[in-house]
Formats: C-alpha cells, sequence, structure tokens
C-alpha cells in the first residue's frame, strides 16, 4: 500500500489539509511585506500585465517591496507570481501555494521511496511536514513554495534521464533549472551548482552534445522571460525591478560583506526607515572575518527550523544517517549544503531560516535514514537484510510505522503552536479592515497615520492592481496640503484618517491634530 499511486493521493492530501489548516482560514490574506508584494505581483499579471500605472502621486502609495514608479509592480522576480495566476482567476489566491507543498510532499515520497525504502520515504515525509518551518512558512504565499518543486521535480528529471538518456527528461531538468533561477536567482544558482556538474559530466563522458544544446535551449528560453519582465516595468530590459527598487530604497540590500552607505534614490516614508534601519543593522557584522561564526548560527537555526525543540536528538539521528548515503541521497544532501553556503553572501538574520527551504527535503530524508539505520541495529544475527536501511520484513516496519505515528504526535503538537501564530499575526490586519468597513464610506481615502512605536512589519498602507476602481484607498497622511492634492484625484471618494495611536478611524475634518 505505502508503495502504490493510493498513498501519494493520501500524502498529497493530507499535506493540502495539514498547511490549510496550520494557514487558519479559508482565503488567508497576505501578512508581512513579502507575502503582500507576490499577491499584489500575481493580481497585475492576471490581468495580462507585468506592471500596472503608477497610482496618483505615488509617494502616498509607497510600500516595502513594491515599485510606485515608472509603473506599480513587485520588485520579486516574476516566477511564483506566475506560477500562483490560476489560483487568482479562480478566486482563491491560497490554492496554489497549498497546491504546490502538496506536489512537493508527492515527489519527496515518490523519490525517497525510489533511492531507499518505501516505509522510510513516508518517514522522511512525516519529519518533513512535521517541521516547524514547513507548517509555517509552507503555509504562506512566499516564492520557495515554487523553488521547492522545481528542486525535487528536477531531481526527479536528473534520475530519470541518467537511467533512460531519453532527451525529454533533460529539457525537464533545464526547465527547473531555469524556473528556479527566475524565482529566486541566488537559490537558483545554488541548485544549478551541482546539477551542473553531475550533467556536464554526463555529456562528456557520453558525447550527449546535441541533448545539452537542447537542454540550454530551453533554459535560454525561460530566462528570456526576464527582459521581457523587466522592460514591461521599468522601460528597460537591463534593469530588473529588484535592481530599480534596491537602489531607489534599500541600497545596501545586495550581496556581499559589509554596509554600503550609498543614500536611496527616492525619500523614505517612516515605515521603509524603519525597515532600513532593521534590515541594515545586520549587514554592519556580515564581514568575512565572522563567516565560520555566522555559518554556525544559521545551521544552528535551521536545525531547530526543522526539528524543533528536540533538533538536539534529530540531528544525531541526521549524522547516523550519514553512514547510509547513496549517491542520489548524498547529491540531495549535498545540494542542500551548498543551499546553505550560497546563501552566506547575503545578509540575512540567522532565525530566518525561509531562505533554505528547498533543501528541507533532503535533510528530513536523511534523518529518516538515521532513524532506519538505528532500528536495523537491532535486527537478528544472519539477516539478509540491508544494513544501510534495516528491513524487509512486517516486523521491522512495524517498527518505522511506530516512528511515523509518535513523529505525526510531535507534528500535530507543532501544528497547534503555528496556527496559533498565524492566527496572531492576521488579527491585527481583520481588525483594521474590520473597523475601516464600519467606519468609513465604501468610497473612501484612507489617511494612515502610524504610530511612533508602529510595527515596520505591519502595513496598513497597500496599493492594488486595481485601485482606479478600489472603493477605498489607503495611503500615507502626508499632510493638509499634500492630502489635498490627492482627493483632487479621488473623484466622489470621501477623506478620512486612521490614527494608529488610538486606533481609530475618523472624518478628515473631525482627526485629531487638524
Amino acid at each position: 500500500m505505502v508503495a502504490g499511486r493510493a498513498a501519494l493521493l493520501v500524502v498529497f492530501l493530507i499535506t493540502f489539509l495539514v498547511l490549510w489548516c496550520s494557514w487558519g482560514r479559508l482565503d488567508p490574506r497576505p501578512n508581512v511585506h513579502d507575502e503582500i508584494a507576490y499577491v499584489l505581483e500575481s493580481r497585475i499579471m492576471a490581468l495580462g500585465h507585468w506592471g500596472m500605472p503608477s497610482p496618483p502621486i505615488p509617494e502616498f502609495w509607497e510600500q516595502a517591496h513594491v515599485l510606485v514608479v515608472p509603473h506599480l509592480a513587485a520588485k520579486y522576480f516574476p516566477g511564483h507570481s506566475i506560477v500562483m495566476v490560476p489560483g487568482v482567476w479562480l478566486g482563491w489566491t491560497a490554492l496554489m501555494p497549498l497546491l504546490l507543498q502538496s506536489v512537493a510532499a508527492v515527489l519527496l515520497v515518490v523519490l525517497a521511496r525510489r533511492v531507499t525504502t518505501p516505509m522510510i520515504a513516508v518517514l522522511a515525509w512525516t519529519l518533513w511536514l512535521g517541521a516547524p518551518m514547513v507548517l509555517d512558512f509552507g503555509a504562506s504565499y512566499y516564492s520557495e513554495s515554487t523553488t521547492v518543486v522545481c528542486w525535487l521535480g528536477g531531481w526527479y528529471a536528473l534520475l530519470e534521464w541518467r537511467r533512460t538518456r531519453r532527451v525529454h527528461w533533460l529539457l525537464l531538468v533545464a526547465f527547473a533549472v531555469g524556473w528556479d533561477a527566475i524565482t529566486r536567482p541566488l537559490t537558483g544558482v545554488a541548485y544549478a551548482i551541482p546539477m551542473g556538474i553531475v550533467v556536464i559530466s554526463d555529456v562528456i563522458r557520453g558525447r550527449r552534445w546535441g541533448q545539452l544544446a537542447a537542454a540550454m535551449a530551453v533554459g535560454t528560453l525561460v530566462l528570456g522571460i526576464l527582459p521581457l519582465w523587466s522592460d514591461g516595468i521599468t522601460n528597460n530590459p537591463l534593469e530588473t525591478p529588484l535592481t530599480r527598487y534596491t537602489r531607489d530604497y534599500m541600497p545596501y540590500d545586495l550581496p556581499g560583506f559589509g554596509f554600503d552607505s550609498t543614500p536611496p534614490r527616492r525619500a523614505i516614508t517612516p515605515e521603509l526607515h524603519q525597515l532600513n534601519l532593521t534590515y541594515g543593522s545586520f549587514h554592519y557584522g556580515h564581514l568575512p572575518s565572522r563567516l565560520w561564526t555566522i555559518l554556525m548560527e544559521r545551521v544552528s537555526q535551521l536545525g531547530i527550523g526543522i526539528w524543533g525543540s528536540s533538533h538536539t536528538s534529530y540531528a544525531v539521528f541526521a549524522a547516523i544517517g550519514l553512514v547510509t548515503l547513496t549517491t542520489p541521497v548524498a547529491f540531495a544532501v549535498g545540494s542542500a549544503v551548498v543551499l546553505v553556503l550560497v546563501y552566506l553572501v547575503f545578509s540575512t538574520p540567522a532565525i530566518w531560516t525561509l531562505y533554505y527551504y528547498e533543501g528541507v527535503p533532503a535533510l528530513a530524508l536523511l534523518t529518516a535514514c538515521g532513524v532506519a539505520f538505528t532500528v536495523s541495529l537491532a535486527r537478528p544475527r544472519g539477516s539478509a537484510d540491508d544494513p544501510r536501511y534495516g528491513w524487509k520484513s512486517p516486523r521491522w516496519n512495524g517498527v518505522l510505522a511506530a516512528a511515523c505515528v509518535l513523529m505525526s504526535i510531535v507534528a500535530m503538537l507543532s501544528l497547534g503552536v503555528i496556527h496559533t501564530l498565524h492566527r496572531r499575526d492576521q488579527k491585527v490586519l481583520d481588525r483594521f479592515e474590520r473597523d475601516a468597513e464600519g467606519s468609513t464610506a465604501e468610497r473612501a481615502v484612507v489617511f494612515v497615520r502610524y504610530a511612533s512605536h508602529h510595527n515596520p512589519h505591519v502595513s496598513f498602507v497597500r496599493n492594488s492592481a486595481s485601485y482606479a476602481t478600489d472603493g477605498r484607498w489607503f495611503v500615507y497622511d502626508r499632510g493638509d496640503a499634500e492630502n489635498a492634492r490627492l482627493m483632487r484625484y479621488a473623484g466622489d471618494r470621501r477623506p478620512y484618517v486612521f490614527v494608529e495611536e488610538r486606533g481609530k478611524f475618523y472624518s478628515y475634518v473631525e482627526a485629531p491634530g487638524r
């Protein structure tokens, strides 16, 4: 049963439901700036555009990770937002991230049972799904839901190409590498390094130059999306929106070491100023002399993200799993290591383990192999079972099944914690949305006046793919003179002020300080 197709359907459905429960609602709203930007980008693309016209007086609408000139668009590379478009068309934006994570779960099981055993594959999936960072980041709009499918799908295609040498599998490898690159470029580099070493070595040995040329053509076509995307937003095919945004708002936010003090090209809003103070602080200490310390801090946090509070015990099983390594498992684990090493060129807090999300399936499999090897030590003398993976008899499969149940119980406890955190993050914006509907007209301009203690990771100012037809605009309070300028573009919308310090909406003329 574990080895059949029905098991894959069960894996898909359980993953979908668990992550949906973790998210906490039917159609979750994007909470943090990155998610908001990705959802905005997907909605613009669902309308058939790379970017939309700038809103009137763009300074009112400036928002983290979003360009407002020369077009309205997110800064992020387009691969993930393109994939999310079907969900936007269906009116359920969360659909595609949930589907992608469920596909990743199926691919993990398929790959793991191919290179180990079916029961180890199920244990690896259980460990992966129960990882705190999967329950957290898997239930989100982050782009890693697309790139993890690229990684696992590309690995499967690579195995098939090496087995059959049929060119269409190599073309799928090239597509996976290319789409990874147009989604998360630095992650794409980490993925391409080990993939390229294997493919080039096999091409040279087998003189498969025609297949390589075809694969390179596919990869080039995928990468060809980038100049089209760039030209549609920055009016320059050689300047990506990410490059433009970085120069305009966060010049320090680049790969490298130390802090770049180049000033932003555009005036910075108080919210963005707070974000720059937060993000910029990490760059000061990101120095070559501290790389080993930085690496150890990140590895430690990654262990917590994968294995939770019991990360020390699980790390022991992962270490034991190293003695079981076959070539495919070693390749996957090595790719995860390369991912961590490549991101050393970029400053990020150690706790932000999302950047290593694509390597979690490989590390979950390594841990499962370690558990299986440990149990296999109890096999009877003279057993013909593979010493790397333990058993083939139902007796030992029962032990693994018990381990899966135990891991599932731990995962459910983590799920409850993550679900509570997601609900907490959503409550602030839920209340804002609810109060806006009850306190303002259906057609309104809400000028947001942030408090001095405002959380820079929560934004009440928002952009829209269809702001011209939206009933309510949520923009910065820039003072009476500037606000009056915006109202000339507002049509029949009535002005209001949201005062975060008091948590209340006011008619513009009744707002405190007027």
